[in-house]
């Protein structure tokens, strides 16, 4: 039988590439974006963000395994939507990672970190307020918006802060030890309105787009915050720059934006009581290991004929 030619082309993941040297009858290429037209149209299995022009190229393209959790690019290839190509993520490699950064958030926001280092370049020592309204986070109700792998990893960690636990989500899903019971979607108003922080971290598709507007903003506590950590677009920007510059909530930190990054114009860099981190909150080095080891794990899988781990719907798109 003739080797499988797997073509990687991703950064992501790419320092523990050699992990997938140990595989049987594989070809392995690792290429730049630009060098990707020329293993096209004998390629087998493709690691990396596909393109339209990939898949018109790609004749033999059996399976596409994305570096990354949100497959957002799907609905912009129907031709992929549509064909035979299996689709894979890497849901369950960033819950650690985002799950630490969105306590880090909070943390920042109810311990007034960002105007410590604001202070601190200002060569000011000054806690009048700080000292004052500072917050512990231990006894707070945290509301997730999705259950998946992402909100499990948020969750562990907002458990080990004993934070209290509310989520909703699409799917009818298991609190996995970690939440008495996960409510279906149309609970949404029920987990804003009880919550002290609200955790954006289900996948952007279809029905999430613009699914946080300035009605949802509306039912939340004034002395609450929000975090978004999975994709921008599924909070109405707009709406929550209102919100905060009219009081109606404590504080936002977002670490996705739609565009990303916010252009020169946006009203998100100088909203007050608005953090944002660049998109970072998925990222650490053990993360992008267990990238490539469910890749290597999904291989070996692929080989053997069973059934792929992290199999994405493509007409859900998650």
């Amino acid at each position: 039988m003739a080797p499988l030619k797997i073509v990687l082309c991703s950064q992501e993941g790419e320092r523990f590439f050699s992990r997938l040297d140990d595989l049987d009858n594989v070809e392995i290429v690792s290429c730049t974006e630009d060098q990707l037209h020329q293993h096209a149209s004998d390629m087998d299995i493709f690691f990396g963000k596909p393109s339209v022009e990939l898949i018109e190229s790609s004749p033999k393209l059996k399976w596409i395994q994305a570096p990354s959790a949100g497959v957002e690019f799907v609905a912009k290839i129907p031709k992929l939507a549509a064909s035979d190509v299996h689709l894979t993520n890497t849901r369950g490699a960033h819950g650690p990672s985002i799950g630490e950064h969105t306590i880090a958030l909070l943390l920042a926001m109810t311990r007034y970190i960002p105007e410590s280092v604001h202070q601190q370049s200002q060569r000011i020592w000054d806690r009048s307020v700080l000292y004052r309204t500072a917050r512990e986070i231990g006894g707070m109700t945290m509301g997730i918006i999705g259950f998946g792998a992402l909100g499990r990893g948020i969750a562990q960690r907002a458990t080990g802060m004993d934070l209290e636990l509310l989520a909703v989500d699409a799917q009818a899903v298991d609190g996995t030890g970690l939440i008495d019971e996960v409510w279906p979607i149309s609970q949404l108003d029920d987990l804003l309105e009880q919550s002290d922080v609200v955790v954006v971290a289900t996948p952007l598709t279809d029905e999430t787009t613009g699914m946080i507007g300035a009605v949802e903003l509306a039912r939340m506590k004034p002395d609450a915050y929000l975090i978004v950590v999975s994709r921008g677009g599924i909070v109405d920007e707009q709406a929550l720059v209102e919100a905060l510059k009219n009081n109606q909530l404590a504080g936002a930190a977002l670490d996705v934006t739609e565009p990303e990054p916010p252009g020169p114009e946006s009203p998100l860099w100088d909203c007050p009581r608005l953090l944002l981190t660049p998109h970072t909150a998925g990222a650490s080095a053990r993360k992008e290991q267990r990238v490539v080891e469910i890749f290597h794990d999904n291989i070996i899988r692929y080989q053997n004929g069973e059934p792929l781990i992290n199999l994405v719907d493509k007409t859900r798109g998650f």
